[in-house]
């Protein structure tokens, strides 16, 4: 037998009870809760996991049995501070992933989820995992140095949403853990678990590769691809496992500790993301109040960015209040929208009213623009295109043609619209009485970017 094989079967035995020693009968209970748990434990555990045998008392102490190494110290304490390098937090993640191949093992030991602090090293850097039962009781009678991020930072989407744990949750939970061991940053970084939570399900993570620039791009691609929202665009385990060995290779670097690495969260394209996700999480949970406000209020919210709207006159030509019609739809001005037409705009004066407050009131949480930054629009209309096609005294015909561009948090789209407009002189004033095409669609919900 090997002195590797010898070790790992060896028993160390560590106090129960280290910083914080509680009153004889609450010890009592938490021994027979602590004895419960290491029955309920498989007798072999693979070796990566630490095994525990037994509670013994010697000399008034409290001590547990366990089979792995002495010594151990959280992994995250250990990253925070002393460097390490790439290949070896790569070789890590490759091994937890081929624990994942006894998957019902993996949900008895770990309900919740691997997690950062279910990660233990030794003083000859081997890497073990702590089962969550015996991770608890530890928790609540020893000080750790370092606050280490909690289960809802490596949670699924899935999972939160209330579905049950399986391989693909474990593989975004296991790549969320692993992105934080190779940046030093969670996924997302609020304080708040319901913000984290929140943002987990409806947010894009940010590339690793931007937190950790000598990532190889297929490193950062697999690991992105791990964190995945939607379970089926997740890779498989055998994939994820050799990709990891590829990657062994192609990533050789120091990665700096943890306290080395704080300027990170400073970098301009770091904080632009968790600010953005900050407002779009923000109009997502208070889009209503804030248009509640908008509608009570809404001679303050159009003046507060839209100046005072055109007031269209017999003056005007039918060709300028064609223009006059697009100017307030590029500029979210529904009251310029409104008034050069005869009809009801539908589902797009939804979009714009809500469009223009979103907007405004982004700039305002975001505290402004940085220089050349640009307002990260909902829409935008360019590259506007009118034409004549035919006139009859009262009665004008015209076909627009425009670039509509649309974001959502699933990406951009970009479409070429093309509209025919009447307009008739309705009391001495000229007014868009009719529209067709795909604007007219956009009126009635069917938006192009929502085709199949």
């Amino acid at each position: 037998m090997s002195n590797q094989r010898q070790e790992e079967k060896k028993l160390h035995k560590e106090k129960l009870f280290k910083d914080v020693v509680p009153r004889s009968r609450v010890q009592l209970d938490i021994v027979k809760r602590v004895r419960t748990a290491i029955e309920n434990l498989p007798a072999e555990l693979p070796a990566k996991i630490i095994s525990y045998q037994d509670v013994i008392k010697e000399n008034g102490e409290y001590y547990l049995l366990y089979r792995g190494s002495e010594n151990l110290q959280p992994l995250a304490e250990y990253l925070n501070k002393n460097s390490a390098n790439s290949q070896k937090i790569i070789k890590e993640f490759k091994e937890i992933l081929e624990l994942l191949e006894d998957i019902e093992l993996i949900r008895k030991l770990f309900p919740a989820g691997i997690n950062a602090a279910n990660f233990w090293i030794d003083a000859d850097q081997k890497v073990y995992l702590m089962p969550e039962e015996m991770l608890r009781s530890k928790r609540n009678y020893k000080e750790f140095e370092l606050e280490i991020p909690m289960a809802d930072y490596f949670m699924p989407p899935e999972v939160i949403a209330g579905e049950e744990w399986n391989l693909k949750s474990y593989i975004f939970n296991t790549a969320a853990v692993f992105y934080y061991f190779l940046s030093g940053e969670t996924i997302f970084s609020d304080q708040d678990n319901a913000k984290v939570l929140n943002k987990i399900q409806s947010e894009k993570i940010l590339n690793i590769k931007a937190l950790v620039p000598e990532l190889s791009d297929s490193l950062n691609a697999l690991i992105m691809k791990m964190l995945a929202k939607e379970q089926s665009e997740r890779p498989d385990l055998n994939f994820a496992v050799e990709e990891l060995k590829k990657s062994a290779g192609e990533n050789n670097f120091k990665l700096d500790a943890f306290l080395e690495r704080e300027n990170i969260i400073d970098s301009r394209i770091v904080k632009k993301k968790r600010r953005n996700e900050n407002i779009k999480l923000f109009f997502r949970q208070s889009w209503k109040v804030i248009l509640f406000f908008a509608i009570i209020g809404g001679g303050f919210i159009w003046g507060l960015s839209s100046g005072s709207p055109t007031t269209i006159t017999p003056d005007h030509t039918a060709r300028e209040v064609v223009n006059y019609f697009y100017e307030g739809i590029a500029t979210k001005n529904i009251n310029l929208a409104n008034e050069a037409v005869t009809f009801d705009l539908g589902e797009m004066e939804r979009m714009i009213s809500e469009t223009h407050v979103i907007e405004k009131m982004q700039q305002a949480y975001s505290g402004g623009l940085e220089q050349g930054e640009e307002v990260n629009e909902v829409y935008s209309l360019e590259n506007l295109k009118v034409e004549e096609l035919s006139s009859t005294g009262d009665k004008y015909r015209f076909r627009a043609s425009y670039d509509f561009n649309y974001r959502d948090r699933e990406g951009r789209y970009s479409n070429q619209i093309v509209d025919q407009l009447v307009v008739e002189k309705i009391e001495g004033i000229w007014r868009i009485t009719a529209i067709e095409g795909d604007f007219k669609e956009m009126i009635n919900g069917e938006y192009p970017w929502r085709e199949e």
